[in-house]
């Protein structure tokens, strides 16, 4: 990417940031090059990171990001939430929670006070006074701060069961400060190896070249999303605001768009990517970070502090899981059902059924226009142990049923009267909580114009109706009716 794209496409993203940075499902902003069917090509784009990636005809027209912005394409990217992980006490599984002796480049460590978890780094020199530190994240070495001097750092971290004081390998020493309000550059932190805990610059199982002259590094890890996306902050940066310096001399660089990465993490293990910005920006947990490097597929939950040098293939990626759906999860936490595990099922009724047909298409469409609304309310809501046993009881009879006919486009399962008075037990029990009495009203008339009249009906045949125009515009009509509900009227799905 040349000088001048680049200075443009940073105009462009500034843009983008602005108008909507403040939509809660935009995690962040950069700049980079488009990726097509898995591979990254060679048109340079502004980026938008979201939370969930959804059609245009499924998101307000007030929350549809542009296809394009300055005259330059606009590549939305679909990364989940970006999360801290030392103050997390989950992550991915570790291939790398083993102990060291000497501590190596890669190895999980964290705190024992705190129990955080994440990555050492790499070792380097304090140039206030020539000790030899622990190079890693501040919410993994100092816990965002709250950290005191002289705390011990332990390795294996105690998550994956070195909480014992016998393992600790350094004490927490100062961080780059991390302040809510305004835009922080770096988010590190240093411990000091404690006496007769020796040294090394090799990698963790030798998983790849120690950093030297001639295998530079160039940032650290320490934001990561479900999908592996991550923010680094620049390692010139990093050591200068600690005030600390690596072990080689010249072993630092600074990164251009393009540039093949690699790293060793805690949870990840050897990952190798490609960067597709330099000035990115992110906000999470309240703090704003600019400035930032940014590539896909390249760190998990628990990657934190890591160390990241130029090299690679480019493309050894972190695995791809499934982004839960927010409502699921909250109605999962409602009533006590492992919903969240049912997220595949959900995407599939919604791409290979209700997708289907131009009444599934709107009932889809209602639901993601009014997403927050709904998570609002389920979070806050409450319900009784008989709701949640009831909840349970639908669950359990309908799941198998469910998933079979999803899997089966050309089952002649017949719809039964139980199931449809079975829908309208469930929609007379939903509370004033989650249902206002107008919204309850529209369920009502979907009740009698597309439940109702499902008795009998096997799957195709309940699709046809479904593509019914005169049913279609008897549920729109209801709908539009009912205040403060945004209802999309087209009636199939759309895409970029």
């Amino acid at each position: 990417m040349d000088a001048r794209t680049a200075a443009a496409l940073d105009a462009a993203k500034a843009r983008l940031a602005e108008d909507h940075l403040t939509d809660p499902n935009v995690v962040g902003v950069a700049k980079g090059f488009r990726t097509r069917g898995g591979e990254l090509t060679d048109e340079p784009v502004v980026i938008a990171l979201v939370r969930k990636k959804r059609r245009a005809a499924l998101v307000s027209r007030s929350r549809l990001l542009p296809a394009t912005i300055g005259g330059h394409g606009v590549d939305v990217v679909e990364t989940g939430e970006f999360r801290f992980s030392g103050a997390t006490k989950a992550a991915a599984p570790s291939p790398i929670a083993e102990r060291f002796r000497p501590p190596l480049q890669g190895a999980g460590l964290g705190s024992l006070a705190d129990g955080t978890l994440g990555t050492l780094g790499c070792l380097v020199r304090d140039r206030t006074d020539g000790s030899i530190c622990v190079l890693s994240a501040n919410h993994v070495l100092a816990n965002f701060g709250a950290t005191a001097p002289g705390t011990a750092i332990l390795q294996p971290a105690p998550l994956d069961g070195g909480a014992d004081a016998g393992n600790t390998i350094a004490r927490f020493k100062r961080s780059i400060p991390l302040v809510k309000g305004v835009a922080n550059s770096a988010d590190a932190a240093i411990a000091q190896l404690e006496p007769g805990i020796g040294v090394s610059s090799t990698v963790a199982r030798n998983l790849m070249a120690p950093i030297s002259p001639t295998h530079r590094a160039i940032g650290l890890a320490f934001l990561a999303s479900v999908h592996g996306g991550t923010f680094m902050a620049k390692i010139d940066t990093v050591l200068a605001q600690l005030d600390v310096e690596l072990l080689t001399a010249d072993s630092t660089t600074q990164v251009v768009e393009g540039s093949r990465i690699e790293k060793v993490g805690r949870s990840s293990g050897y990952t190798s990517s490609v960067v597709l910005d330099t000035t990115a920006s992110v906000f999470v947990d309240g703090y704003h970070f600019t400035d930032l490097i940014y590539a896909q597929r390249f760190s998990l939950v628990g990657d934190s502090g890591a160390v990241v040098c130029e090299g690679g293939n480019g493309k050894t990626y972190t695995p791809m899981p499934a982004i839960a759906c927010r409502m699921l999860g909250a109605a999962g936490s409602l009533y006590d059902l492992p919903l969240a595990n049912d997220n595949g099922y959900v995407d599939q009724a919604r791409d290979e059924f209700f997708g289907q047909s131009v009444v599934g298409n709107l009932v889809v469409q209602l639901v993601y226009r009014n997403l927050d609304v709904a998570v609002n309310r389920l979070e806050a809501a409450t319900v009784s142990p008989e709701e949640k046993a009831e909840a349970r009881r639908y669950y359990d009879k309908y799941r198998a049923l469910v998933i079979g006919l999803l899997g089966d486009p050309g089952s002649t399962v017949q719809l039964t009267q139980e199931n449809v008075d079975d829908v309208r037990a469930v929609f007379a029990g939903l509370s004033p909580e989650l249902v206002t009495l107008p919204e309850k009203q529209g369920l009502w008339v979907i009740f009698d114009d597309v439940i109702a009249p499902s008795v009998g009906r096997t799957r195709a045949q309940l699709l046809d109706y479904m593509n019914d125009l005169a049913v279609y515009q008897r549920v729109v009509n209801a709908l539009r009716q009912i205040p403060g509900l945004e209802v999309d009227e087209t009636f199939g799905f759309s895409s970029r």
